[in-house]
């Protein structure tokens, strides 16, 4: 099966609007920044505006000496607006829920979508033909970190279990990587999961969202099948890297805390 790596962190960024988060990224990753949000017609003609379906630019952050070009998307921007033109009334309408239905739905689903509405979903995203690289998504107090690559899942976990490319520049650089975007960001450690691991119901899939951080690292150490391996103690311990070696990879998750950077 085809897995990726998800990484989580912690952040304090000031998510209050897309703005301030695009200024607070571009300032502490020394990135250009392009930001706004994506026109949906379905939402256009309820706000009484007239866009195709495209990205609507709000404002641009350049750094003087950065050279990575990045777009900032607030992907609940449209339904925030309306919900603060219509408030609870805004899931009544059937135009809101789309053409292909002929119904509102129940109460149980317009107290889900006022419920989406309120978390923050942010996605900053490389432009294509320049230096940026990757992606990172932003929600209430968790990132998910993608704007670094190394490897599919299943490497990743060889590379840890075996320890056989852990004097590899590649590996030790993307760790430092990881490790400096994580601490600029409010960050100190990070969580590498399986995106499609079904021992965690979703999370690394988009299911973060849905908790703060410390709830979401009590969920990621309390699945009764799941091992937590700590990357840094692999380093620093034999017999721990011994023990981890023995170790079934479809029941694995890491954390790193850096400590041996």
């Amino acid at each position: 099966m085809g897995c990726d790596i998800s990484i989580l962190s912690k952040h304090n960024l000031n998510i209050t609007t897309v703005e301030t988060l695009a200024i607070d990224l571009a300032d502490r990753l020394n990135l250009n920044i392009d930001y706004g949000y994506f026109a949906s017609a379905n939402y256009d003609a309820l706000l009484g505006v007239d866009y195709d379906n495209e990205f609507i630019e709000l404002g641009t952050i350049l750094k003087t000496n950065a050279e990575a070009r990045y777009f900032l998307v607030d992907d609940n921007y449209q339904k925030k607006l309306l919900y603060q033109k219509f408030g609870d009334s805004l899931f009544d309408m059937i135009d809101y829920w789309g053409s292909l239905r002929s119904e509102v739905p129940d109460e149980a689903a317009k107290l889900e979508e006022k419920r989406e509405i309120s978390l923050a979903y942010f996605s900053l995203y490389s432009v294509e033909h320049t230096t940026a690289e990757g992606y990172l998504t932003v929600h209430d107090e968790i990132l998910m970190n993608d704007l670094y690559y190394y490897s599919r899942w299943w490497s990743f976990c060889k590379t840890i279990q075996t320890t056989e490319k852990f004097d590899d520049g590649y590996f030790q650089d993307f760790r430092k990587l990881v490790m400096k975007s994580t601490l600029a960001l409010g960050g100190d450690k990070a969580y590498f999961v399986n995106d499609q691991c079904r021992h965690l119901a979703g999370v690394g899939g988009g299911n973060e969202i849905y908790y703060n951080w410390q709830e979401l690292e009590d969920f990621i150490h309390s699945r009764e099948i799941l091992e937590v391996i700590s990357i840094s103690k692999t380093l620093l311990e034999p017999a721990y890297k011994e023990e981890v070696s023995r170790k079934k990879d479809s029941h694995l998750a890491f954390f790193d805390d850096f400590r041996d950077i």
